[in-house]
């Protein structure tokens, strides 16, 4: 993040239910997981294919077929006002999602802070009392389940996150400024940024779009033009806290493996490979003899995890030498090249505790591959809290 950024990162959403006059800015908030037992472990839906008229060989295009009216009226039913508190509290206002028939709702954390329940209003008027599955500041997710769903609301489909590129076309639903289901449009206009979560920690692969997201836009979908949710909207760069055209979205690819865990156990778990690399730059490829070669040379290797257990190999000189030497070069994960450490980072975020991962390395001359069975993320790995 440019520093001159620094601090500009914002949560979008309306902390002391400000609506429309003096919009109070909220910062990071304490705590790390609210749980209460869920009734039903039913994981999310899978990722929802395009219709044929829209898809290619079975792949799905970027920027398939649908017009922003459609997705608009498709989707704004099962995009949710989420209250907690009210005025005289100091209560908070963000945005949410209908997921399901069994009545989840996905947001964000910042939304509910601690709280142990919310009120859901959907678009018809309709309210439901909304008890907190389990919040996650990790990702600053949110996992709600309904008293009661309106019969004809439809869930909204989940889409996938690892397929975009910069320049297709998003809608953004919430209620900026409490201005119920509010519809923007823009494009991804960049993607592995980096933003810092509640609890300190770095959620990486970030969808950037220029979508316009105000205060109130905090937990409400990003939507492709096929209408399927490819991430949460969650924070803005902005100057004067208004919108800068920098909005923030996290993948929706890296929340539903956390949203499985917190339904089916009430408790977040984060896959884990626990090795710290660098990126092979031009200049670091060259150093090393292999100036054709693209990925990430293996820095640190945590012994907790399971990328020490299946023997992968650090670098043996420093951890801030300009050119990491000694150690494996990652090119590849389950056959598929990685260019840098967010290539990686994302194949494993992507994945459930206990799912394997395949690395394809470079070593001693020779190429090799290792099978990998990720582990959850140990407590202290990356997270700075914000308070004592």
């Amino acid at each position: 993040m440019p520093a001159w950024l620094t601090g500009a990162v914002l949560p979008a959403v309306v902390g002391g239910l400000v609506v429309l006059g003096g919009i109070a800015l909220t910062g990071n908030l304490g705590g790390d997981e609210t749980v209460v037992a869920p009734a039903d472990p039913t994981p999310l839906p899978t990722a929802a294919p395009l219709a044929p008229s829209q898809a290619s060989d079975g792949e799905a295009p970027s920027g398939a077929a649908g017009s922003v009216q459609s997705v608009v009226a498709q989707s704004s039913p099962g995009v949710v006002k989420v209250t907690v508190g009210n005025a005289e509290t100091g209560g908070r206002l963000g945005s949410g999602f209908l997921v399901d028939r069994r009545g989840r709702v996905l947001t964000n954390a910042h939304v509910v802070d601690d709280a142990k329940t919310a009120t859901v209003t959907f678009d018809d008027g309709t309210e439901s009392r909304a008890e907190v599955l389990g919040v996650d500041e990790s990702t600053d997710l949110a996992v709600l389940r309904l008293d009661e769903v309106p019969r004809d609301v439809a869930p909204l489909p989940l889409g996938r996150s690892e397929t975009l590129v910069v320049g297709d076309p998003v809608v953004a639903i919430g209620n900026p400024f409490g201005l119920e289901r509010t519809a923007t449009t823009g494009i991804v206009s960049a993607l592995k940024r980096i933003i810092t979560a509640p609890n300190g920690f770095e959620i990486q692969n970030v969808v950037q779009t220029d979508a316009a997201i105000n205060e109130g836009n905090s937990g409400g979908p990003l939507l492709d033009s096929a209408g399927r949710v490819i991430g949460i909207n969650s924070q803005i760069a902005s100057e004067g806290g208004g919108n800068d055209g920098i909005g923030f979205a996290v993948p929706i690819d890296t929340i539903r493996p956390v949203a499985d865990a917190i339904i089916a156990t009430g408790h977040a778990t984060h896959a884990w490979l626990g090795v710290t690399g660098r990126s092979i730059t031009p200049d670091i490829a060259r150093a090393l003899g292999v100036s054709d070669v693209r990925g990430v040379a293996v820095v640190a290797i945590d012994d907790r995890g399971p990328a020490a257990d299946a023997g992968l190999r650090a670098a043996t000189s420093p951890q801030d030498a300009d050119v990491p030497r000694g150690g494996d070069l990652i090119v590849a994960v389950d056959g598929r090249a990685v260019e840098d450490m967010a290539d990686v980072s994302r194949a494993v975020s992507s994945r459930a505790v206990g799912e394997p991962i395949v690395l394809t390395i470079l070593r001693d001359g020779g190429r090799r591959t290792l099978r990998i069975t990720l582990a959850d993320r140990p407590g202290d790995v990356g997270v700075n809290p914000t308070s004592p």
